[in-house]
């Protein structure tokens, strides 16, 4: 865990050194809150606060493993998968719905596939992991259980 703080940290650093945007700018670009870790040994993952689904650029935002602060809704999917692209509009609806209670995180496999594996939630997509505040964790393959909007909707009241 610690490898993975020093080598964020590092990462955190060169960008910041590298870019033209004030960390002000950049946050409302991101619309992510920026979230302060309270132990150096302790990770935490982002935080949206405008209701959008957040597009992983960092895998280390949310290794196994990583503290939420909030339910957390992690997205493993592909462009090419059609259940990926049916689930998507209803993420991005969810996300709209608990803008400040939930987040949303989608991950791309073709560009994640490690973290992918480290989840262990099987082979298959859209896989769907929900990580809760306490460290609780509720993993869905495909959308069986997701489909229509208005199941996944019940999970998520449920984790509430």
């Amino acid at each position: 865990m610690n490898k993975y703080l020093i080598m964020f940290a590092a990462c955190a650093a060169a960008l910041a050194s590298c870019s033209t945007k004030s960390t002000q700018e950049a946050e409302e670009a991101n619309a992510v809150e920026t979230v302060s870790v309270t132990r150096p040994d302790v990770v935490l993952a982002p935080v949206a606060t405008d209701g959008k689904v957040i597009e992983l650029s960092d895998a280390s935002l949310v290794a196994p493993g990583v503290k939420v602060e909030q339910l957390t809704v992690l997205d493993f999917n592909a462009v090419w998968c059609g259940p990926c692209r049916r689930l998507s509009p209803v993420l991005e609806s969810l996300a709209a719905k608990y803008a400040g209670k939930v987040t949303f995180i989608s991950i791309d496999v073709d560009k994640f596939g490690d973290l992918f594996e480290a989840y262990k939630v099987g082979s298959s997509i859209p896989a769907v992991v929900l990580l809760d505040a306490d460290g609780g964790r509720e993993v869905y393959v495909g959308t069986d259980d997701l489909l229509p909007a208005y199941k996944f909707e019940s999970i998520i009241d449920a984790r509430l």
